[in-house]
């Protein structure tokens, strides 16, 4: 087997690494969903790694326009709905905060607030990246 993309197999290997990590650490200190949820998605993150650095897909161009109009308007509606459903669920989270005072929902608004906020990033950046390199 070709290794057409390197960056994709180093972190492949490191998910994976990471994965044996957390499975260690699973059996040394006893069950705890943490642990067994990181480990589930380094796994699932570092097979697809694998695979994709093995693929030669990943190294074919875009055959026409039409997939690159589609990859971006899917990539614009994905980050539509993130950005949108992580408002919503923020906002529900905080009222759920303002009639219960449980700390939980408020701790689910920040993190859901936070990750609308590195949705936004992400986008500002990359379109700063594009805008000079194109």
């Amino acid at each position: 087997m070709k290794i057409y993309n390197r960056r994709n197999f180093a972190a492949g290997i490191l998910s994976l690494l990471l994965a044996a990590a957390c499975g260690i650490v699973l059996l040394a200190t006893g069950f705890a969903a943490k642990w067994l949820i990181a480990l589930v998605i380094l796994l699932a993150a570092g097979g697809f790694d694998l695979w994709w650095s093995l693929s030669r897909d990943s190294r074919l161009p875009r055959v026409d326009e039409r997939d690159e109009a589609v990859s971006r308007k899917s990539a614009w509606l994905a980050y539509r709905i993130v950005a949108n459903g992580c408002w919503v669920a923020g906002l529900v989270s905080l009222m759920a905060y303002a009639l219960t005072r449980i700390p939980a929902a408020l701790a689910v608004t920040v993190t859901l607030d936070a990750v609308a906020i590195a949705a936004f990033a992400a986008l500002l950046g990359a379109e700063i990246y594009y805008e000079k390199r194109m």
